[in-house]
């Protein structure tokens, strides 16, 4: 019956070195992961400020430009 457990014991020690290994391992990566979310949403909310600031002075332009009877149609 021994010689049976010994592959589950075996089994359990790599386990158990592999889950530190990963724990080890996983900081940084999840650190690294964070990091680039961050810088994407830095990036989208650029463009989203961009595309804001382009409708706001298009819109004050045309508004601008129909109030002194530029734009006739």
């Amino acid at each position: 019956m021994m010689k049976f457990l010994g592959p589950v014991a075996f089994t359990g020690i790599v386990g158990v070195v592999l889950w530190k290994i990963l724990e080890i391992l996983m900081a940084p990566v999840v650190a690294w992961i964070l990091g680039v979310l961050a810088v994407g949403l830095k990036i989208g909310l650029a463009l989203v400020l961009a595309a804001v600031v382009f409708y706001v002075v298009r819109r004050v332009t045309r508004a601008k430009a129909d109030r002194e009877g530029g734009l006739e149609e």
